[in-house]
């Protein structure tokens, strides 16, 4: 048995030193995904362009402005003499956000009495607009204390005191590129046992390999384990990249997260072979590797927490492998967590990749003709 696994890797290995080319871009594909990913996530909101309306024309209003271009979130360039250009502005796309300051904004605050200012968003930009009134519902607060010579703060009956655990200065990266590291590790592991059993039922060679001693699960093994060394491959340049080079903390043990990483490798790529065993060309199993990979990259809460989907959809996320890994990936770097604290993820991968190799293997000798 272990003489034709062992002939099977060996022949998967010349297969892919072949085509150097490709083999080139699966090694480069993680270090630029997590690249690509890093510089998306880092991204900041800075500079929306802003009309102004000031109708006012206050010490008080200007220094409203001001305020506004202080905090680099704004960029209030331009400033209108009615309410309807500044509308036009907006239904043209020109500005993101317009301020319309009434006569008496000064005189109202002067007087102790409260002042409205009118914010117009562009709402086609969904982002921007709710970055854009959470801060200016902060800011105008904050700007009525100061004019009145309160301290901020001062008015609450409760001062709250937070501190933030395990992600200390709030970075996007911290948070993202860890799943986005099992992500592209679910690609490799997916992608690749895929096209590789496709590949040989496109030639014709399959069925000659079923002809020989070679039972079903050495040729899934054969298989896999070439594919298995690549993703792991890029599993560690992903995580040198985001630990040494972006800055992700790494707080857990490296021996359990590249020991639970071997194993979710493997688990991956049970969907790959079923795949496989189910699509009859490359084109196919691309497709399909490729839906359910972006499937997966939604119900492994990358976009939305799995805690905030419906009912129905977060049983369907409990059969996508990335979904527990993404946990077990957060839970070892950012908060140092055992093997005693991942025992329901690390129990689903069991599960799931049990269920899938049967599958796997079933269908692969039923699908010969």
């Amino acid at each position: 048995m272990f003489i034709r696994v062992w002939n099977m890797v060996w022949k998967e290995v010349l297969q892919f030193w072949r085509y150097k080319l490709l083999l080139l871009f699966i090694l480069a594909f993680p270090v630029l995904n997590m690249l690509g990913a890093a510089e998306a996530v880092s991204a900041q909101i800075l500079d929306i362009p802003t009309a102004v309306c000031d109708q006012d024309q206050s010490p008080t209003s200007r220094r409203l402005v001001e305020m506004l271009r202080g905090s680099r979130l704004f960029a209030p360039d331009t400033y209108v003499g009615s309410q309807a250009e500044l509308e036009a502005l907006l239904e043209h796309g020109t500005v993101k956000i317009g301020l319309v300051i009434p006569p008496d904004f000064g005189a109202d605050l002067a007087g102790g009495r409260r002042a409205a200012v009118q914010v117009l968003q562009d709402g086609s930009e969904t982002t921007t607009a709710l970055l854009a009134g959470a801060y200016l519902e902060g800011a105008s607060c904050v700007y009525g204390q100061r004019l009145l010579g309160v301290e901020v703060g001062s008015l609450a009956s409760v001062d709250p005191r937070s501190r933030i655990w395990f992600n200390e200065e709030m970075r996007k990266e911290t948070f993202q590129l860890p799943a986005e590291m099992a992500a592209a590790v679910a690609m490799l592991a997916m992608l690749l046992p895929a096209v590789a059993i496709v590949r040989e039922r496109e030639r014709g060679t399959l069925e000659q390999l079923f002809v020989t001693p070679m039972r079903s699960i050495e040729l899934l093994s054969g298989k896999g384990i070439v594919a298995a060394v690549i993703a792991f491959i890029g599993f560690l340049e992903s995580l040198a990249l985001i630990t040494l080079y972006l800055g992700v903390p790494f707080r857990g043990s490296l021996a359990l997260l590249m020991a639970l990483t071997i194993f979710y490798i493997f688990v991956e790529m049970g969907w790959g072979l079923f795949v496989s065993a189910v699509v009859r060309t490359q084109g196919q199993a691309l497709l399909a590797a490729f839906f359910w990979l972006m499937l997966e990259s939604v119900l492994s809460g990358q976009i939305l927490p799995v805690e905030n989907m419906p009912a129905i959809v977060r049983m369907v996320a409990q059969l996508a492998p990335n979904t527990h890994f993404a946990v077990i990936v957060r839970h070892i770097m950012l908060r140092g967590s055992g093997l005693a604290d991942l025992w329901p993820q690390v129990a689903a991968l069991v599960g799931l990749g049990c269920i899938l190799y049967a599958l796997a293997a079933v269908r692969l000798r039923k699908r010969l003709d």
